[in-house]
C-alpha cells in the first residue's frame, strides 16, 4: 500500500495529473452539497475552494511539504476545507502552516507569470519539455518540428526568451545564467561531446560563476516545471467547471421549453395543438447562441479510410475510437504511433480534429495552423477550415472570418461551400 501512495506521489511530480483531476470530477458537487449543508456556502465558492485545495494540494507534492500521498484523499482534502470554511463561517485566521521561505516563493511566482506572458508557441514547447518530460524526439513528432534538432532549437529560443524576460523583471541569477546559457543548457540537455564535456567539467571547478550559473539553471527549471505543471491542472479544473456549466445550462433551457410547451398544450384543444406542433416544428426560427453558433457548420470527419489502417493495429485502433467519440483514448493511441508513421500533415490534422471534437480549441488551434501553411498537402485546405471553427469557438471572430475567407475562395477546398455559408450567419457579423 505505502508502494502505491510513494507511486502516486511520484507520477503527480513528474506531470500525471488525472488523480487530481479525476478527484474533482467525481467530487465537485458532492463537495458543493456537503458546503451548503455544513456551512451554507454558496456551490460556486465552495467549487473555488477545492479548486485551491488541489492547486495547494499540488504545490505541496512539487515543493517537498507533503511527504507522502494521504491514504485517503478525499479525508485529507475534506479536513482542509473544513478548517478554511470554518475560519470563513467564524471569521477567524487560519492555523499556522509551513509556507515556502518569502523569496523562494516570490520567485516561483515570478516564473509563472513570466511563462504566462510568452507566445503560445513558447508556452506550448516549454509545457511539454518540463511538464511532459518529452525528449527531443518526441518534441519534435508531438509539435510537428522537422527533426529534433529544429525541436531543440525551439526549446532553446523560448528558454532565452523566458531568461531574458525575468532578467528585465529583476530576477536573481539570470544575468549570469544568460551569460553562459548556451554551455550550461547544452551539459543539461547532454549534447556535449565527450572532449566538450570534460572540458565543461574542468571549467566548473575553477569558474564560480559558471557554478552559480549551473546552480541557477537547475532551480529556474525546477521552478519551471512546476509553474507548467500548476497551470496545466489550474486549466483542466476550470475546463471541467465550464463544461459542467454548458450542460446545466442546456438543460435549463430545455426544460424551460418543456413548461412552455405544457402550458401552451393546455390552453388549446387536441387538434389546434397537433396543427400547433407541426407547425412549431417546420417553422420555428432556430437562432442558436452565440457561443454555440459554430456548430451549425460543423463538418464530420469519418477519419482515415480502411484502404489506410489495415495492417496497422494502432492507427485502426485509434480511428476507431475517433468515431465512437472516445476522444482521449482515441488521442491517446494516436500519439503512441512512431513519428514516421504518418505523414506530418496527416498527424498534425487528426491531433487537432480530435482536440476540437474534445472542446479544446486552444490546443487544437496550433496543429491546424501548421496543416494549413502546408502547401502540399492535400489536407491544407481542410484544415484552414477546421482553423477558422477553432477561432470561432474561442471567439476570435476577426481571424474566423479571414480564416473562413481563405477557406470559401479555394476552389479545391472540400468544405468550401460550407464555409460560404458560415460568412453569412449572424455569428459572424
Amino acid at each position: 500500500m505505502s508502494n502505491h501512495l510513494s507511486e502516486q506521489l511520484a507520477r503527480l511530480r513528474t506531470g500525471v495529473l488525472t488523480p487530481l483531476t479525476d478527484f474533482y470530477a467525481q467530487q465537485r458537487d458532492v463537495f458543493g452539497r456537503w458546503a451548503r449543508r455544513q456551512f451554507g456556502t454558496p456551490p460556486e465558492q465552495a467549487h473555488a475552494v477545492l479548486r485551491e485545495l488541489l492547486l495547494a494540494f499540488y504545490d505541496e507534492a512539487n515543493d517537498g511539504r507533503l511527504g507522502r500521498w494521504p491514504a485517503d484523499l478525499k479525508a485529507h482534502l475534506y479536513g482542509a476545507a473544513r478548517q478554511q470554511l470554518t475560519a470563513r463561517a467564524t471569521n477567524s485566521p487560519l492555523p499556522d502552516e509551513a509556507p515556502l521561505p518569502a523569496p523562494e516563493a516570490a520567485r516561483r511566482q515570478l516564473v509563472q507569470r513570466t511563462l504566462l506572458q510568452l507566445p503560445a508557441d513558447n508556452q506550448l514547447v516549454l509545457h511539454q519539455f518540463y511538464f511532459r518530460g518529452s525528449n527531443f524526439e518526441t518534441l519534435a513528432g508531438k509539435l510537428g518540428y522537422p527533426n529534433a534538432a529544429v525541436a531543440r532549437r525551439q526549446k532553446s529560443d523560448a528558454l532565452r526568451k523566458l531568461y531574458e524576460a525575468l532578467n528585465r523583471a529583476g530576477a536573481g541569477g539570470t544575468a549570469e545564467l544568460l551569460a553562459h546559457l548556451p554551455e550550461v543548457e547544452r551539459a543539461s540537455d547532454a549534447v556535449m561531446s565527450e572532449a566538450e564535456q570534460d572540458e565543461f567539467d574542468a571549467q566548473l571547478l575553477v569558474d564560480g560563476e559558471l557554478r552559480q550559473a549551473c546552480l541557477a539553471y537547475e532551480q529556474y527549471a525546477a521552478d519551471l516545471r512546476w509553474a507548467a505543471g500548476r497551470e496545466n491542472l489550474r486549466l483542466r479544473l476550470e475546463s471541467l467547471d465550464r463544461r459542467v456549466a454548458q450542460r446545466t445550462a442546456a438543460m435549463q433551457r430545455i426544460r424551460q421549453r418543456v413548461r412552455q410547451r405544457q402550458i401552451r398544450f393546455g390552453l388549446i384543444g387536441a387538434g389546434l395543438l397537433a396543427l400547433l406542433i407541426a407547425a412549431l416544428v417546420v417553422f420555428w426560427p432556430k437562432r442558436p447562441a452565440p457561443e454555440r453558433a459554430w456548430r451549425d457548420y460543423d463538418v464530420n470527419d469519418p477519419g482515415l479510410p480502411t484502404n489506410v489502417t489495415d495492417g496497422r493495429p494502432l492507427l485502426t485502433q485509434s480511428m476507431n475510437l475517433y468515431r465512437q467519440g472516445s476522444y482521449p483514448a482515441a488521442l491517446h493511441t494516436l500519439r503512441r504511433l512512431p513519428t514516421t508513421a504518418l505523414g506530418q500533415d496527416t498527424f498534425l490534422y487528426y491531433n487537432g480534429l480530435i482536440l476540437l471534437r474534445q472542446e479544446k480549441p486552444e490546443y487544437a488551434e496550433s496543429y491546424f495552423e501548421r496543416v494549413s501553411r502546408l502547401p502540399d498537402s492535400e489536407l491544407a485546405g481542410r484544415a484552414r477550415f477546421f482553423l477558422g471553427l477553432t477561432y470561432w469557438q474561442q471567439d476570435k471572430l476577426k481571424e474566423a472570418r479571414t480564416t473562413l475567407q481563405q477557406a470559401a475562395q479555394d476552389a479545391g477546398n472540400p468544405h468550401r461551400a460550407t464555409a460560404q455559408r458560415a460568412l453569412q450567419s449572424n455569428g459572424l457579423r
